[in-house]
């Protein structure tokens, strides 16, 4: 135990210094081959890379391998608790119009990993009429003979008062698709109308809003040819040349094989791999042209990492540079941090800069990721979800590409860690200017689990950015029961200025939650660039004369395979109040002001009708 007080110490050290990192991480290495004990076999977490491993030679007891899987595992037969008078969030789903159910392929018994990842769903407003549609990634089918194939999307069209519409096949969506994954909104021709990429196993495709209701694959016309495995992705103008770049995530390369044999270690049946199994896919990052089409970018001479197996991916300005960086949430393996430099390259930054894993700088199963200011500072922090045994990591920018691990001093030790964590946000859910917390869950083996296939939801409520309170068990009915939890989104669905909720099952349907407690005042933008600046990824908009300061950052992607609300919601903390001033700071840097605008409804605010701001250099960098 003699190197505990050492590593502890080293820990704290590291947590601001990223030299004192690197020096850490040198040490568990060499500690670990020696076998001593303390402070190094506390660093290692159980990955999830040899949980479900089999090592050859290995003796079972004869029997069939491929027993089937125990259906009842993927249903409850537990009764939401009543509804309370204080309650958060309600279920409004079977008024909704919505029947869609996700579908994996599970039930062809081929125990595939492409199978247990399920999918993400989008909120966008896909026809610029002034409310939020709802689009669910449809995932797909496993024949017999191990043929993978994929199970179009359902576009639902915002009817108002939680009432939607499929309109899929008017769309244009209800076409052949890959096995689909994630979700990614961004508009891709500078027509301001909002177009779709699907990202698959097999190949991703791009559908083109056609601005009359409809869309079309442009897959082919785009050059957007991308085969493989690939997961998450996020559009964001990352060159800063005023058209809509795509980033994609890879997770593996693996294809489909009869042969394939992972055995559970406990019982010797027939279970999923683990991705440790199988070599990393790269990421992918597309320069778009703005007429919909894409050139591949040269990854190794802008900075980006071969390695990886990415399921979560979120672009902000992190370094407050006024250059967009780009998280990467890897399972297994290190998470990548790639910091926008001046050249036009990124700088992978994860171990220096605090966020490669856990607390010891060990990587993890992770899997869901978000960005926001919890503590109004005024810097962008990271909530990354992992695997079972892992806690979920809350990251606190220090500043200057630099973060300190708070999971454990900021209460969200514990209830997590037992489940694998998936979808999550960052976000303010109850308008007071703090942004909450919402984790879902669900597992991804069939056998060898300690906790049961459907897994309970998590709500935490910011405490003034000093504490996340644990306030599931007031959140509502469907937080009371399990689910097999994936994607989740966050979105004002009946534009009352209350952010709602829209979550995506394993197997399963999707939730529409409605937010039953709207503030008594607030203000919504939706913003518009102009030629220059199609993509607002960057934007931050600052409310006047609130204390502390109350801004909000665009950002992109985020959650798990979905796309939330990129209008900017935002709370005021005088119920009187019936017209602000907002200072909008745009992806170039010109800064303008609103003014007068009324209270309690969303403004359409676009970029050089307002009043510019001039500033003098030394103004200029007291805001950086």
């Amino acid at each position: 135990m003699i190197f505990d007080p050492l590593f502890s110490s080293i820990h704290a050290l590291c947590q601001f210094n990223g030299i004192m990192r690197i020096i850490f991480l040198a040490l568990k290495s060499w500690c670990m081959p020696l076998g001593i004990v303390g402070g190094c076999l506390f660093l290692t977490s159980c990955s999830r890379q040899t949980v479900t491993e089999t090592t050859e030679g290995t003796e079972f007891p004869k029997q069939d391998v491929n027993l089937p899987i125990d259906e009842s595992e993927f249903a409850t037969d537990a009764v939401p608790r009543q509804e309370q008078p204080d309650d958060w969030f309600r279920d409004v789903t079977p008024k909704s119009g919505i029947n869609f159910r996700h579908h994996s392929g599970r039930d062809a018994h081929h125990f595939t990993m492409v199978e247990t990842f399920g999918s993400g769903v989008a909120l966008f407003d896909y026809d610029l009429d002034g409310d939020l549609d709802v689009y669910c990634v449809g995932g797909g089918t496993i024949s017999a003979d191990l043929k993978i194939s994929g199970i179009p999307g359902r576009l639902y069209e915002n009817q108002g008062d939680f009432q939607f519409s499929d309109v899929t096949r008017e769309a244009g969506l209800e076409t052949d698709i890959d096995y689909s994954h994630g979700v990614a909104v961004g508009d891709v021709n500078s027509d301001r109308y909002p177009d779709l990429f699907i990202s698959c196993y097999g190949r991703s495709h791009l559908f083109q809003n056609e601005t009359n209701g409809s869309f079309r694959d442009i897959t082919f016309e785009s050059r957007l040819q991308l085969d493989g495995w690939h997961t998450a992705a996020a559009f964001a103008d990352l060159n800063r040349d005023g058209h809509t770049d795509l980033y994609v995530a890879g997770y593996l390369i693996w294809k489909p094989d009869l042969d394939e044999l992972c055995l559970d270690p406990k019982s010797g049946l027939r279970d999923v791999c683990m991705p440790g199994k199988f070599p990393d896919a790269p990421d992918h990052l597309f320069w778009g042209q703005g007429d919909g089409t894409f050139l591949q970018a040269d990854s190794e001479r802008i900075g980006l990492r071969k390695d990886g197996k990415g399921l979560g991916v979120v672009i902000a300005d992190f370094d407050r540079n006024h250059i967009l960086d780009i998280y990467v949430a890897n399972d297994v393996v290190r998470n990548h941090l790639y910091l926008g430099q001046n050249d036009g390259t990124w700088l992978e930054s994860a171990v220096v800069s605090g966020v490669i894993g856990n607390e010891f700088g060990v990587p993890e199963g992770s899997m869901g990721v978000h960005a926001g200011d919890f503590d109004r500072d005024g810097w962008l922090d990271l909530v990354v979800t992992n695997y079972e045994f892992e806690e979920n990591d809350l990251y606190h920018n220090e500043g200057n590409g630099l973060f300190s691990h708070k999971t454990v001093p900021l209460g969200l030790s514990g209830p997590c860690k037992p489940y694998v964590g998936f979808g999550t946000l960052l976000t303010d859910l109850d308008m007071d200017g703090w942004e909450d917390l919402v984790i879902i869950n669900g597992h991804v083996t069939y056998r060898n689990r300690k906790y049961s296939y459907l897994q309970p939801p998590f709500l935490y409520r910011n405490e003034q950015g000093n504490r996340f309170q644990n306030v599931t068990s007031s959140a509502g009915p469907w937080f009371s029961l399990p689910h097999a939890g994936r994607g989740i989104a966050v979105g004002d669905l009946n534009n009352d200025g209350a952010p709602d909720l829209v979550a995506v099952e394993q197997d399963g349907p999707v939730s529409i939650l409605q937010n039953l407690n709207p503030p008594e005042n607030w203000i919504g933008v939706q913003l518009v660039g102009d030629q220059s600046c199609t993509d607002l990824t960057g934007t931050m908009a600052t409310v006047e004369g609130v204390v502390p300061e109350l801004t909000k950052a665009v950002i992109s992607g985020g959650s798990y395979l979905s796309h939330s609300d990129q209008r900017l919601l935002l709370p005021l903390t005088s119920p009187d109040t019936d017209h602000i001033d907002i200072t909008l700071t745009w992806p170039d840097q010109t800064r303008e002001r609103f003014s007068q605008l009324n209270t309690r409804q969303y403004h359409l605010l676009t970029k050089g009708t307002g009043n510019l701001i001039i500033e003098t250099i030394s103004e200029r960098d007291d805001q950086s």
